[in-house]
């Protein structure tokens, strides 16, 4: 393959066109491609790209195509102009003010049971599950020896959900983090690939545990091969098997943090990776435990709905 220092010194490239460039917004303003001019710029993950960026890029051609979700995780803002009556992507901006627009109602990701729950929270119960993963369940070799953690892979539910096992833990929770290497384990002796598992947590600081749990239990090769990250740093990825551990035990803890755990884009990113088999292990909510105000009662109940559609598994 040739590689080139910019766009002008491909001397290779079809000089009646008929070509396609992947760059970055801010590559289109750089001397790689300086002087190009486009028919078409086509945004992908549109929902992460904010107003300047996309402008970077905008410049550079005659129609725009943005291709994104607004009910996922919005891009990270480390200011905020105050002329900025909308925060957030370009493509918030334009689906808020009603600019024309399709929903691309089939997922080929999420088998039909895991569409459920995200299709009718988010999509207006449009969503549905379609292509081969369908009705596709997880599938593991046979084993008869009774271990806990691949009773919780083989239950016929795609959506199994477990109690955290330290109700006062906070933001890391090592407790889980076993837990969590055993489910692994589980999976693994049932013949997934590490690369076929991918774990989630809302905190960077029990990624880091969860990633030295899955060391001691596999070894560094192994381990590697397992993503265990931010939901942040999951967005746009898939795994036959997802596991979200949420951490948080502390329901004083979780009261001072709502927010920020309960945020919907952030479930929904969370539990929208999965192909075949989501385990979330978090905590409960009791009956007494309200939000302060109506907009966050309506996250409460995003949450609380999703763990009513779930098998409850104890370990």
């Amino acid at each position: 393959m040739t590689s080139v220092d910019s766009f002008a010194a491909w001397h290779g490239r079809p000089m009646d066109g008929g070509y396609v460039v992947g760059a970055t917004p801010f590559a289109t303003c750089g001397y790689r491609l300086e002087n190009c001019e486009f028919d078409t710029v086509v945004f992908d993950e549109a929902s992460q790209v904010t107003l300047p960026l996309a402008l970077m890029a905008m410049r550079r051609g005659a129609r725009f195509v943005f291709i994104g979700d607004q009910k996922q995780l919005p891009p990270v803002l480390l200011a905020r102009s105050i002329l900025d009556d909308i925060p957030g992507s370009i493509f918030a901006k334009l689906t808020l003010h009603n600019v024309d627009s399709v929903m691309l109602t089939d997922t080929y990701r999420l088998n039909r049971e895991l569409t459920a729950w995200p299709s009718a929270s988010f999509y207006g119960g449009r969503l549905r599950a379609a292509g081969p993963n369908r009705e596709r369940k997880l599938a593991l070799h046979p084993r008869s020896d009774g271990d806990p953690y691949d009773a919780v892979l083989r239950d016929p539910a795609s959506l199994v959900f477990i109690p955290t096992l330290d109700d006062a833990a906070r933001s890391r929770n090592p407790l889980d983090a076993q837990l969590v290497a055993g489910l692994c384990a589980a999976a693994l002796e049932g013949g997934l690939q590490p690369h076929e598992i991918g774990i989630v947590t809302p905190f960077r600081a029990h990624g880091r545990t969860l990633r030295n749990a899955l060391v001691e239990q596999f070894g560094w090769h192994t381990a590697r091969a397992i993503v265990a990250d931010t939901v942040e740093r999951m967005q746009g990825q898939e795994r036959e098997l997802i596991i979200l551990s949420l951490a948080t035990g502390s329901l004083r803890f979780l009261a001072a943090i709502a927010g920020f755990f309960f945020q919907p884009e952030r479930l929904n990113v969370s539990v929208t990776r999965a192909m075949t088999k989501l385990v979330i292990v978090g905590p409960e909510l009791p009956p007494d435990f309200v939000a302060v105000d109506e907009h966050l009662a309506r996250h409460l109940a995003l949450y609380r709905g999703l763990l009513k559609q779930a098998r409850h598994i104890g370990i």
